[in-house]
């Protein structure tokens, strides 16, 4: 079958109205992870899916203080039963927060509490805002996140608890003003030993109600009771299968957690792919598709947490899993949420051939709209691929140390992220149809790959190389035209390195399609044209360069020097370090050294992809210089000094060992 003939197959069996049904179901619990409200959506999602006809299970992972998945930490399950926030006022008392009424009102894990508390605002939560405050005992208004307003004002000025009134400006439209009475979801993140905390949301109105109250001398004071506790437990993941014929398998995820209402994220990626696994399974009974020869695996998992979990408890099956895909906010009406369809590919230490399909696969769905002449169409949503980020469960199943190439479909920005007005009325029909189709395009077609379908998707993928590179090397022939001599020497040194990274990264991602079928003469050939074009490419650029001066013939010197380049990164574990309770460290450390490792997120913008970048080129062989100039290539950022610190903070923590380069 073609892929446009199976893209239209699929998109008469999809149904986006189905899909969104499946939205309101799944956001009707409060599905924090390790709770009884995450089990309860687990429980709903295994049971539509049998009901659908396709086989699912319920697995189960310890939620304790001791477990551990990997260097992830488990942690407690919590239970929340019921959390209310009243300003005493006169007589009287106005209710701030209920959370039996919207669970986000509460920072979700909060620790039991009951009474009366006197407030301090403590404004963005810097330094300076607390001199000469007396906090000890108080509830604290602050803008600030919860971790660090946890840090500063409980665990070192003893406060009683926190409450919690910004909306973080992630999109346009989006900030205190736009969202006045909307909840920012807000979480504490425990690690063994820590002094639990609680504390509240407030909409941006109702802090700023209390801080006017306050800049106008009144004593505010707020009665707070919380019902919740603390145990070991489990949190849940739900595998669906439907089998193929051979022992090789696809894998599809999206994480089920997140608060009550919360209908994009993740209900939309969530309800998308029980849509496709009930729409997969029903073309395959009525023979409208052929029987599978690999297997497809669905998880619906918490987000990062589940992933670690199912993997390792089955390490056994990693080598047979071929690819992957993750399903993050999928169904953003893009008219209101300001958002944009976004395949982002897996981290570049994780070439694969997977991006480029799912990229082909989109470009079917843009056939929307005749122009008025009827000779050509076109989209008549936003979308656009972007470079590996990070921020959902492709951050671990695209590890190399894994071995599951992933590219995840989300839409992003939306300006009701993670706060109380990621309502239904915002999820789109249109939208959860089109990532369902590509979604299951892409599963459908893996599962069924062969040698021609490999030798394909190698030109494909060449093809897609080639208009990639042309254009990236002009962008950046572009300004050097008119660069001074120092300047331009450089950067056409520094081109000339990325582009040699580009050429090489596509002959790692060419090689994986041995994992669709055996190939023989196709891959030289494949390197023979890519080799072609890519001297096209850099002669054109060199021509217009060489009319403003002699082009030096070097590639580009390290940005800086790396501490201890010369020695190899060995990594003890799978799967990148994730800090949950950021940026404190999941790994063991002395008082300094976590200081150190917090430092970092101070000392470097996006440090938390940066350094997962580092881990991704951690194969055992590599230098650390080498590493730093890769993760340099591929960000743009030259962070050497900083990746030797981290190396050494996990060397000290126990997952890492430095050793000297083999002979």
């Amino acid at each position: 079958m073609s892929i446009s003939s199976l893209i239209q197959l699929l998109q008469q069996a999809y149904s986006g109205e189905a899909a969104k049904r499946y939205v309101a179901e799944i956001a009707r619990h409060h599905r924090i992870q390790a709770s009884p409200g995450y089990r309860a959506a687990a429980e709903w999602v295994a049971a539509a899916l049998r009901a659908n006809g396709v086989d699912a299970v319920i697995e189960r992972y310890p939620a304790t203080e001791t477990d551990r998945f990997w260097a992830l930490p488990s942690f407690q399950e919590w239970d929340c039963r019921t959390a209310t926030l009243d300003w005493l006022r006169g007589d009287g008392a106005e209710r701030l927060c209920d959370y039996r009424a919207t669970a986000v009102s509460i920072i979700q894990r909060s620790m039991a509490a009951d009474g009366e508390y006197e407030v301090v605002d403590v404004g963005d939560g810097r330094p300076a805002d607390y001199a000469n405050l007396d906090v000890a005992g108080k509830l604290v208004l602050s803008r600030a996140p919860v971790r660090q307003t946890y840090v500063a004002a409980v665990a070192e000025r003893g406060a009683a608890g926190i409450l919690f009134d910004h909306i973080d400006a992630t999109a346009p439209g989006r900030s205190r003003v736009d969202l006045p009475d909307a909840r920012q979801y807000a979480s504490f993140w425990w690690q063994p030993g820590m002094a639990k905390a609680w504390g509240f949301v407030l909409t941006p109105r109702q802090g700023d109600a209390l801080r006017a109250a306050l800049a106008a001398g009144e004593t505010v004071r707020l009665r707070a009771h919380v019902d919740a506790g603390f145990g070991d437990g489990s949190m849940e993941a739900v595998v669906a299968t439907l089998p193929g014929a051979g022992p090789e398998t696809i894998l599809a995820t999206a994480h089920l957690c997140h608060p009550q209402g919360f209908a994009n994220d993740n209900a939309s990626g969530a309800a998308c792919l029980l849509e496709v696994a009930t729409t997969l399974q029903r073309l395959i009974a009525e023979g409208a598709l052929p029987p599978l020869q690999r297997t497809l695996t669905f998880l619906w998992v918490p987000e990062m947490t589940g992933t670690f979990a199912w993997l390792a408890s089955h390490e056994d099956r990693l080598p047979a899993i071929v690819a992957g895909i993750n399903l993050d906010m999928v169904g953003e009406r893009q008219e209101t949420t300001g958002s944009v369809l976004v395949i982002e590919r897996p981290p570049e230490a994780a070439a694969s051939f997977a991006p480029d399909l799912l990229e082909r696969l989109r470009d079917e769905l843009v056939h929307e709209q005749k122009a008025m002449g009827g000779a050509f169409d076109y989209a008549l949503f936003r979308y656009t691929t972007t470079p590996f980020s990070g921020g959902s469960d492709h951050m671990v199943t695209s590890d190399p140390a894994v071995g599951i190439p992933t590219p995840m479909i989300i839409q992003w920005p939306d300006r009701f992220y993670h706060t109380t007005a990621d309502t239904l009325d915002h999820v789109d029909p249109r939208s959860l149809q089109r990532a369902g189709v590509l979604t299951a395009g892409y599963l459908a077609w893996l599962a069924q790959a062969g040698a021609d379908q490999a030798r394909w998707l190698g030109w494909e993928m060449v093809a897609r190389y080639e208009r990639r590179l042309a254009q990236e090397v002009q962008d950046a022939t572009t300004p050097l035209l008119d660069a001074g001599a120092a300047e331009r020497d450089l950067g056409w040194r520094r081109l000339l390195d990325l582009v040699a990274f580009r050429r090489e990264r596509l002959g790692a991602a060419l090689a994986t399609l041995e994992r669709l079928a055996p190939l023989s003469a196709e891959p030289a050939a494949w390197r023979d044209d890519a080799d072609s074009t890519t001297n096209k490419v850099i002669a054109r650029s060199q021509d217009q360069l060489a009319h403003v001066g002699a082009l030096p013939e070097t590639l580009a010197p390290p940005a800086q020097p790396v501490p201890d380049g010369e020695l190899v990164p060995q990594r003890l574990y799978r799967g990148p370090i994730m800090d949950l309770a950021s940026p404190l460290p999941p790994i063991p450390l002395s008082a300094p050294d976590a200081a150190a490792w917090e430092q970092l997120y101070r000392d470097v913008p996006g440090w938390m992809g940066v350094r997962a970048y580092a881990e991704y080129w951690a194969d055992g062989r590599r230098t650390l210089a080498e590493i730093a100039r890769l993760v340099e290539l591929e960000t743009g950022r030259a962070q050497g000094p900083a990746l030797a610190a981290y190396f050494r903070l996990l060397e000290k923590g126990g997952v890492m060992r430095l050793a000297p380069p083999l002979p």
